[in-house]
């Protein structure tokens, strides 16, 4: 190190470098810059810049479109697969039928449930017993009103025994009335009980229809017309798209809950074409990734318009100012 000192005192002075030291500087600056070489491979490998953090915006990262839900549509009873009316990839409503399972047994058990429902409003809008039992009460009654009335004026015209006769015939007749009301009320619990086998029977019949339980894409048909199926059996499958999901992440010091159903912006190229909308955050985990203290988010994203679909990645921030 000594020839470098001189050789910076003669730099210094501009002095002439003797010939023999310029061996010596050589030989001394392949040693110096040997040992800085050495220096540097001993600093760490890992160390890098500080990134610049934006103070405009939250950047999402590695975020991706996701399905929010999948719907696997399952038959309700068992029975032949008469009709399979959507294929892969239509779009359907909720409550849409989908498909129909084979239903004569229970279309007769209706047609029978319906017959025995009009008889039992019939007798129960029936008041013939009632009207008969009603009349032969008053009979009754005016029989026995008249042999008292005529006992009174004249004693012994009616005897005790044609007396208790006639007020036995009184009792029977109110006795009759009773029974028949009793029996239109009978009438009225029956039908009703009718009717509730008859909705059953109709509710049957519904579930032999395969109804989307959502709005969706159909991705997959499980079971083919002809094909046996039993309660619980996966006949097709459904994709919720007018509703995905962004799932992404952000650094631990800026998952702040007071983001919670903030509005992001999304942006990504379709086509060629970029595509710009906005999603609100509905969801940061409590957990920290401790190797990349990044935190997990979920984003719900409006689809309606079916342009966006799940695998994408767009870019997704949240403005700062908000």
């Amino acid at each position: 190190m000594s020839q470098l000192f001189c050789l910076h005192h003669w730099f210094l002075n501009k002095q002439p470098i003797p010939r023999a030291t310029t061996v010596m500087f050589s030989s001394a600056a392949c040693l110096w810059l040997l040992c800085h070489l050495a220096q540097a491979q001993q600093q760490p490998a890992n160390e890098s810049p500080t990134p610049v953090k934006s103070t405009n915006q939250i950047l999402i990262d590695g975020a991706i479109l996701k399905t929010v839900e999948v719907t696997s549509v399952a038959a309700q009873v068992q029975g032949l697969l008469n009709s399979v009316w959507v294929r892969e990839g239509d779009r359907v409503k909720a409550q849409a039928p989908l498909a129909s399972i084979q239903s004569t047994t229970t279309e007769l058990q209706l047609n029978r449930a319906k017959v025995a429902m009009d008889v039992a409003q019939k007798n129960f809008e029936s008041n013939i017993d009632i009207d008969l039992a009603e009349k032969n009460f008053a009979v009754a009654e005016n029989e026995f009103v008249q042999a008292i009335e005529s006992n009174k004026r004249v004693p012994d015209v009616y005897p005790p025994m044609e007396v208790d006769r006639l007020k036995l015939v009184r009792d029977r007749a109110k006795l009759e009335v009773d029974r028949t009301v009793h029996a239109k009320d009978i009438a009225k619990l029956e039908m009703s009980k009718i009717h509730i086998e008859y909705q059953q029977l109709e509710d049957l019949l519904d579930k032999h229809q395969v109804r989307s339980p959502v709005s969706g894409m159909v991705v997959a048909i499980e079971k083919r017309v002809g094909e046996w199926v039993e309660p619980g059996t996966v006949v097709l499958r459904l994709v919720e798209i007018d509703r995905l999901r962004i799932e992404g992440f952000v650094q631990a010091e800026q998952a702040d809950p007071k983001w919670l159903d903030c509005e992001a912006q999304v942006e990504l190229q379709l086509s060629g074409k970029p595509i710009r909308t906005t999603a609100k955050l509905v969801f940061i985990s409590p957990e920290v990734n401790p190797i990349n203290s990044q935190v997990r988010v979920h984003l719900d994203v409006d689809n309606r318009d079916g342009k966006l679909r799940p695998g994408l990645r767009p870019k997704v921030w949240i403005p700062n100012n908000q």
